[in-house]
């Protein structure tokens, strides 16, 4: 009842500030739906006050397999350059997360130092490569405790350069689920389980937005990252590796007011230094909407998500090096709800020279989305896969102001 109720607040809380962009909502024609619309709205703004405070509550997921959870957040008032942000959640599956980001910002540059602990109680396993197969499915459980700092430079109005220097302390052991990962995967096929590597981050990245043109015009926009990060292994000398990181984002207008096509694509690869592996838990992932990753380290995403083959369960596939292409398409319905079409295109490999557009995993699919201008706040995605059935994924954007 708890989780229905959660449900029911994410989906109502964009009406409170969603308002057409011509008229006030006395000059609209009075009908059944602007009727509906203006009492959703008075109720969705009182409670919507419940989030307003510095101190209030907080509704969100910490990582795969964790389900809906609940906590506290904490922004610091004001509008200045400065802000500090805090937050834990503890979830309906036994996750939970704690974090505090003290970040700088102002028209050129932006700096943030950030600490955060979290474990996940079950995450989802099912083996390393292009071939792993679903009644391989088996669980661990994973801790990844961060301290670090990230930053970004608007060189001009269209590039910016970024690093992000962390310190990492992973650690993968045995889930809940049977079998249990070490007496199906363990050592070869799941390395650095038990492992406690203390791992030295050190990214650079570069980034470029193109904005749009104005209105419905055919061009949207353009968004690039590409991104070179080492992963120093200063407590074994076991787990050295290099990961390299390109995405591509481009957006057309469609055949309608306010439709937009998005095209999409990542690549990512993994490198290891001689002798050394790279731990399992670290390699990248294609399925469902989730993959583990650190603070405020976004992807560029599709079209208001950053979930990847939604035909196919969370973190479904992985290995050292990853390709996928997505389409969507956005349709609005009316007032803050759209509707998408998608199609998605991936696979993960062993060796870099295999990323080609042979043997991908497809799938195709719908989803509903609630929106705030043109930012998501609530989705549900229901996936078609190949030979592993239908998928549904509910995603949740921030709750909080």
């Amino acid at each position: 009842m708890k989780l229905a109720s959660s449900l029911a607040l994410v989906a109502l809380l964009p009406f409170a500030s969603y308002a057409p962009a011509q008229e006030t909502a006395s000059e609209l024609p009075v009908t059944p739906n602007t009727k509906l619309f203006a009492k959703l709205e008075q109720f969705v703004i009182k409670v919507h006050k419940i989030f307003d405070p510095p101190l209030h509550p907080v509704i969100s997921g910490v990582g795969p397999g964790g389900s809906l959870g609940a906590g506290l957040g904490y922004n610091s008032p004001g509008q200045g350059p400065w802000s500090l942000k805090a937050k834990a959640v503890y979830t309906l599956n036994n996750y939970w997360s704690a974090e505090a980001i003290a970040g700088f910002k102002n028209r050129r540059s932006e700096l943030e130092a950030f600490a955060r602990a979290r474990e996940m109680r079950q995450v989802d396993y099912f083996g390393i490569g292009p071939e792993s197969q679903l009644f391989n499915r088996t669980s661990y459980s994973y801790r990844d405790p961060v301290v670090g700092a990230d930053g970004r430079f608007r060189v001009t109005p269209w590039l910016a350069v970024g690093g992000r220097l962390e310190e990492i302390w992973p650690y993968a052991r045995s889930g809940r689920r049977l079998p249990t990962i070490e007496s199906r995967f363990f050592p070869v096929g799941a390395p650095g389980l038990f492992a406690q590597p203390l791992f030295g981050r050190y990214q650079g990245s570069v980034d470029i937005h193109i904005p749009g043109g104005a209105g419905d015009a055919f061009y949207q926009g353009t968004k690039a990252r590409a991104t070179y990060a080492i992963y120093d292994d200063q407590a074994d000398e076991l787990y050295n590796f290099k990961r390299v990181d390109l995405e591509a984002q481009q957006i057309l207008a469609g055949f309608g007011a306010h439709h937009r096509l998005t095209l999409s694509a990542w690549a990512s690869s993994l490198t290891p230094a001689a002798g050394d592996t790279i731990p399992f838990s670290l390699m990248p992932t294609l399925g469902g909407r989730s993959s583990i990753r650190s603070v405020n380290d976004n992807r560029l995403g599709s079209d208001g998500t950053e979930a990847t083959l939604r035909g196919y369960r969370d973190l479904r596939f992985r290995d050292r090096n990853l390709l996928l292409v997505q389409a969507e398409y956005r349709v609005p319905i009316w007032g803050p709800f759209d509707a998408t079409v998608f199609a998605d295109a991936g696979k993960v490999a062993p060796l870099r020279s295999d990323l080609d557009f042979t043997d991908l995993r497809r799938d195709f699919g719908f989803s509903f989305s609630i929106m705030k201008g043109w930012e998501t706040w609530a989705r549900v995605d229901v996936g078609f896969g190949t030979g592993e059935g239908t998928r549904v994924f509910f995603s949740f954007g921030d709750l909080t102001p």
